[in-house]
């Protein structure tokens, strides 16, 4: 029995962000016919329409940089008409049953409680904790005003959805705690090893150093990049290392800051911001990585969130330097060391160490590597992704 999805995003454009591609390329391998409604990217993904993979794409302009709370509030009110009518538009072409609805933010619930009335399903697919991301992105630790908004519509989203897909256990007991649902499926977040896995190691990417230490990933507040710009800038200056490149991948809000901060710590002989690439210099880089790094700070969204980093640094035979996060910690196990508080001086002096112990290196990589392969890798999550589709579905 044939079905129609529709799968919205705002955060990302489509196929950009992984998570969506990868749900939505597994329902139409499974037969379903797929719509996705998204912005248009920055530096890409800028078509109106476009067909990927047999997945019919409508995006919308993107009218705001977001910045400041006025921007978000710009941004999220023109998204939800964009949305509304592009939604019309996919259903005047397809019928469809199922939307899918990722977030951050959590604004659609007038689009999906309309939808549902009218006999359509409902999975909400949670990619983070919007109220924790406020705090986080902020820096700001008062519980107030806006975050209480946060909590009221991401409320709303759970009540206007059949279903909730969970990326973790953590997030599987807020969804039903906060928006007492029962129906709540834990899909998590892992890398496709048929497309994102380790290739060979390539020297010549490290420029001469003896070392490189890797990160990918988005460079916005939360994320933590700059703890990682002060934990090299002990390593090369205090610990007096100049043998070990490191190589950021990725862009972001605070991606220009980043390179200035670099700039006035003094290490661009040692950094290499690359900007978005495709996956194939990408596990480049990561394959040839002597460690990698995930800087993201401990707080109350990182520490119950499951960060893909994590697991692509698994895929591609990396020991991990990280935070100490509780949900880090279930994915990466002995594949990784873990700093408390915060530290960017230990997180450097833990980088050194590994790096001066290659036999510790290899024994957590093939730790990593394992547990991705057995555990936590797309094939296995897609399986219980259809299944809870098949659910809702016969």
């Amino acid at each position: 029995m044939g079905k129609d999805i529709l799968f919205i995003v705002e955060n990302l454009s489509f196929p950009f962000d992984r998570r969506v591609y990868r749900e939505a390329v597994t329902m139409k391998q499974a037969g379903y016919n797929v719509s996705v409604i998204c912005p248009k990217g920055r530096e890409r993904d800028n078509l109106s329409f476009e067909v990927i993979e047999n997945i019919d794409v409508y995006r919308y302009p993107l009218a705001v940089d977001s910045k400041s709370k006025i921007d978000y509030l710009i941004e999220y009110s023109l998204a939800i008409v964009f949305t509304f009518f592009l939604s019309l538009k996919v259903l005047a072409k397809r019928n469809f049953d199922i939307i899918h609805v990722a977030n951050p933010p959590d604004i659609f619930f007038p689009i999906l409680s309309f939808y549902r009335i009218v006999g359509k399903k409902i999975i909400f697919d949670q990619h983070d904790l919007t109220p924790e991301s406020y705090l986080s992105r902020f820096r700001d630790e008062r519980k107030n005003s806006f975050y209480k908004l946060q909590l009221i519509f991401e409320y709303l989203t759970y009540k206007s959805a059949d279903a909730v897909i969970a990326t973790n256990k953590t997030y599987k007991e807020i969804a039903q705690k906060r928006g007492d649902k029962k129906n709540v499926f834990i899909v998590r977040n892992g890398p496709d090893l048929r497309k994102f896995h380790f290739t060979q190691k390539k020297d010549h990417l490290k420029e001469g150093f003896r070392h490189m230490v890797c990160y990918i990933g988005i460079m916005g507040v939360q994320d933590g990049v700059d703890y990682l710009l002060r934990a090299i800038d002990f390593f090369v200056h205090k610990l007096k290392r100049e043998d070990t490149i490191f190589i950021l991948i990725g862009k972001g809000d605070d991606f220009e800051y980043l390179k200035k901060l670099a700039l006035e710590l003094d290490l661009n002989r040692y950094i290499r911001f690359t900007g978005r690439i495709p996956d194939e210099p990408a596990m480049d880089y990561l394959s040839t990585a002597d460690v990698a790094a995930s800087p993201d700070p401990y707080n109350p969204l990182n520490d119950h969130s499951t960060m893909n980093k994590v697991m692509e640094f698994m895929a591609t035979k990396n020991p991990i330097v990280s935070f100490n996060l509780k949900e880090a910690r279930f994915s990466a196990r002995d594949s990784a060391v873990y700093i408390d508080d915060n530290n960017t001086e230990k997180f450097a002096e833990a980088i050194s160490h590994l790096l001066d112990s290659p036999s510790l290196r290899e024994k957590m990589a093939e730790i990593g590597y394992k547990r991705v392969q057995g555990v936590l890798s797309w094939e296995i999550q897609e399986k219980r992704l259809i299944d809870l589709y098949r659910k809702l579905t016969y």
